[in-house]
């Protein structure tokens, strides 16, 4: 395989706009053995720039384990229009870790896909780079950044399989361990 920027690591996350985020996790727990998931929220971005628009999103999301692929559950709490209204309720996007966020922007503008969503978290840049037209989904971009990831693995490792969620407290002792 040729590795290039944007399949050096390969998609690591599904996510999915929801209306009820409880309804969702239980639904994947029960229908697919997905979890633990780690609530997280209300949430707001540093930055956040919708369709060339300065938004303030506030939003909860739920993260879990489906096999070895991570699973984000969105639920929007404001009422603000953002990228993840357009699509609707439903999956919405993959996650894609990139080591050169600039680079990646351009040559996703080499095939004509723009962001339709930036924003700033945790002091790192993200992109949604709208690819409904191309793929039927967006595609979150961002650089390296194994502390979800490590703490929905973490959970997965310390988890019996019967509860849906798992306390994020918990989840950060068994690490220490």
């Amino acid at each position: 395989m040729i590795e290039t920027l944007l399949n050096k690591y390969g998609p690591d996350q599904l996510s999915y706009y929801v209306e009820d985020l409880d309804e969702a996790a239980e639904r994947f727990h029960k229908h697919f053995g997905a979890g633990p998931f780690i609530k997280m929220g209300p949430l707001r971005f540093q930055k956040c720039v919708y369709r060339g628009k300065e938004i303030d999103p506030e939003f909860e999301i739920a993260l879990g384990m489906w096999g070895e692929i991570e699973v984000e559950l969105v639920h929007k709490i404001s009422g603000e229009p953002y990228l993840f209204d357009e699509k609707g309720y439903g999956f919405n996007h993959i996650n894609v870790i990139v080591d050169d966020y600039d680079e990646a922007i351009e040559q996703f503008a080499k095939y004509g896909l723009e962001p339709g969503m930036t924003m700033i978290s945790s002091d790192m840049p993200i992109a949604y780079i709208d690819a409904m037209d191309v793929l039927g989904h967006n595609i979150e971009i961002h650089g390296p950044s194994s502390s979800a990831t490590s703490l929905c693995r973490a959970a997965k490792a310390n988890w019996d399989g019967k509860e849906t969620w798992m306390d994020i407290r918990e989840v950060m002792a068994a690490m220490k361990h």
